[in-house]
Formats: C-alpha cells, sequence, structure tokens
C-alpha cells in the first residue's frame, strides 16, 4: 500500500503556474469565476473548461462524412471505446441509483451508438459509484444481444467487454482515500482463436475536474499512481504482475486543459513521475522503454480535427478532454476516430442506424458535452 498524503510542497508548483498564467491576457482561465471550479463530482452544467489539441480545436465545421470508419474491423482487430456519458445519463429516468448530476436521459441515444460501434471493450465515466457494473453490462446485452457482457468498476469508472474480465491481482494497489486515485483497472482475457495466447491489460481512468490549484495537484497525484501501477505490472513482485509484452491501455477523460500546465498527461505518456519520493522513480512506461502513444482520434476519422468535448453555448473552445494511450511497441493503431453523429451524411444516418442528435446533450443544439472515443488496435508479434 501507498502513503497518499499530499506534499505541502506539491500544492505550490501548481499555484505558481496560475499565478504566472495569470498575467497572460489571452488565456481562458477556468478560475476566473465563482462558478468556473468544480467540485469532485461535477454537475452537468455549461462551462467547463477545453484542452490543448495536438491539432488546435475550433467550432468550424467539418465535412459531412458518409460513415465508412464504422465499418467493422476484420478478425483479430479490437475495437474499445472511451465515453463519459454525463452521469448516468444511459440508464432510465426512474431508476433509483441515478447520480444526483444526472441532467439528461441519453438512454435510447447510448443504444443506438454502441449499437453503430459495436465495440469489443468499453471504458464509462461518471457511472455513479453506488451502482452496480453490471447494470450497464446488461444495458449492452440487451441492446446488441449475443453472450452476456462483462463489468468491473471503481469510483464512477466502469470497465465493460464482450470478454471475461479478471481484476484479482490486476486492480490498482492504492489505499483509496481519496477516492479521486481509484480507477477501474482489469485484464481482458481475449480468445486464443483470435489473439492468440495474448490478454489485454486495461485502466479505464476518469481524472478530477476543474482548474483549480487543488484540482491540477490531485491531476498529477492520479497520473503518479498509475504511472506507478505500470512499473509494478511490468516488474516481477508487490501487487500486479502481467507476462511481458502484455498490450497496455491507458484511456479515459483525463481533463487536458488548456488552462493549466496538463502536467499529468506528460507524466501518463513518459513516466515522468512527479512525487518521486512517495511513487518511485521515472519509468517509461512501454515494454521497450519507451513513452506511450496517443491514438489521437480525429473527428468522424477526417484527420482534420482533434476534440473530444463540445459546448458553443460557453466561452471555452472545443477541447482534447479524453485520450487512449497504448504501448505501441505491441499494438498497432489501425483506425481511430471520434464520433460526431451532427456531421454524418443523411445516408450514413441510416445505414448505422443513428439520429443526428445522438451525441447531443438532451438533443438540444451545440452542446454536446463528451464525444465517444473509439480506437481499433492490431496485435504486434514481438520478435
Amino acid at each position: 500500500m501507498i502513503d497518499h498524503r499530499l506534499p505541502t510542497a506539491f500544492l505550490l508548483i501548481p499555484l505558481l503556474v496560475m499565478a504566472v498564467s495569470a498575467c497572460q491576457p489571452a488565456l481562458l482561465s477556468p478560475t476566473a469565476g465563482p462558478t468556473s471550479v468544480f467540485p469532485a463530482e461535477t454537475a452537468a452544467t455549461p462551462g467547463a473548461p477545453a484542452a490543448t489539441a495536438t491539432r488546435r480545436p475550433s467550432a468550424t465545421p467539418v465535412p459531412l462524412s458518409d460513415g465508412e470508419f464504422l465499418n467493422q474491423p476484420l478478425p483479430g482487430i479490437l475495437r474499445v471505446m472511451s465515453y463519459n456519458i454525463n452521469w448516468d445519463s444511459i440508464f432510465p429516468d426512474d431508476d433509483r441509483q441515478n447520480h444526483e448530476f444526472r441532467s439528461a436521459n441519453r438512454e435510447e441515444e447510448f443504444v443506438r451508438l454502441v449499437a453503430a460501434i459495436q465495440p469489443d471493450v468499453l471504458c464509462l465515466q461518471e457511472v455513479n459509484s453506488r451502482r452496480d457494473p453490471q447494470q450497464a453490462a446488461d444495458l449492452l446485452t440487451g441492446a446488441l444481444g449475443g453472450p452476456a457482457w462483462n463489468a468491473v468498476g471503481a469510483r464512477d469508472t466502469v470497465i465493460l467487454s464482450r470478454y471475461p474480465l479478471a481484476t484479482e491481482g490486476y486492480a490498482l494497489g492504492v489505499v483509496p482515500l481519496p477516492l479521486d486515485l481509484l480507477q477501474a483497472a482489469a485484464r481482458v482475457d481475449l480468445p486464443d482463436a483470435e489473439f492468440g495466447s495474448t490478454d489485454l491489460y486495461l485502466i479505464c481512468a476518469h481524472f478530477k475536474s476543474g482548474g483549480g490549484a487543488d484540482d491540477i495537484a490531485l491531476r498529477q497525484r492520479q497520473a503518479d499512481v498509475i504511472t506507478h501501477e505500470l512499473v509494478d505490472a511490468r516488474t516481477p513482485g508487490d501487487a500486479i504482475d502481467l507476462p511481458p509484452d502484455t498490450p497496455i491501455l491507458v484511456l479515459g477523460d483525463f481533463n487536458v486543459y488548456d488552462t493549466d500546465p496538463a502536467a499529468h498527461l506528460d507524466t501518463l505518456l513518459t513516466g515522468d513521475i512527479f512525487d518521486e519520493e512517495r511513487y518511485g522513480a521515472d519509468s517509461p512506461p512501454d515494454w521497450d522503454g519507451t513513452a506511450l502513444a496517443d491514438a489521437q482520434p480525429s473527428l468522424n476519422a477526417q484527420g482534420l480535427k482533434f476534440y473530444t468535448w463540445r459546448d458553443d453555448s460557453g466561452n471555452f473552445r472545443p477541447g482534447a478532454l479524453d485520450r487512449i494511450l497504448f504501448t505501441d511497441s505491441v499494438l498497432a493503431l489501425v483506425n481511430a476516430f471520434v464520433l460526431d453523429t451532427t456531421r454524418l451524411s443523411e445516408d450514413a444516418l441510416a445505414e448505422w442506424g443513428l439520429q443526428a442528435a445522438d451525441v447531443l446533450m438532451n438533443g438540444g443544439p451545440g452542446y454536446y458535452d463528451h464525444l465517444p472515443l473509439v480506437a481499433d488496435f492490431e496485435f504486434v508479434s514481438v520478435p
């Protein structure tokens, strides 16, 4: 177990960064107003800060797509999806376990989305921690048919899989205080007939929202914990032991804003741990001693824009808050996209059984909240 008390020195650096940033008049600061600092579990209200993307995002429309990127991958290709569903929006209105921040009913929209995407593994965020994650699995089983889906959860993160999931010996070995340090993690037992003897290790993460110094510090701490656990997973002993060259995915809502340094993303990619006294030395997280790769899926796979959150009614640009990171020494990215149904052609909507407003909050124009991210991976043989 790890002592997770936050050192005082850790908080001074984010405060210094924010003080310097405040001198730049062009910067949109999420701490500028009283409604900009979010609690640990945030309501679905417009105005969440946006993120820096590799290709700077904007709300300029992209051309309509015919949806060919939705085609199912060939056998032996794994389709993975990440989606912040916005607090229990995929469950019925009368569900007693709905979160207090629930503000939308997107049950039918979610069913249409997963039916079109047909993922093999999903990472969901903003599922009430008091809810049995199997409820989400049962929803998928009813929507997609076939064998029963499997589920594991931690805090508000849930992993759903067509294939068996193992958590014993694979969960993050952290003291569960504060609760934000918990993330769902599991080994996906892939069928040998398609993928050989290789399985998949997956961490489904939701990082702290908000632009305050404490929020920035907690995001960094969450990244340090995950990086520490990946070191453990790649080395014998302690809590997690993976066979060498096991493919690893870290995905979810990382809350990567362009209004703070977003050093937590750099930690996840490179293994550069901030608090080495508590979480150990830096360690590149891929098996070959290199950084993780970032799938950076573009909008409808058109290669034009990369954002995963959007609210046209607010002051913030569309942003790439969500990510899919992977060990590219053993995984090859063959397809990736952020699905925006508002930019599909009428023929594509009809072909895939979708509606244009399926990614919008309450069907209203301009407020998307998070969009679903999808990536298809081929397993690479290691010499």
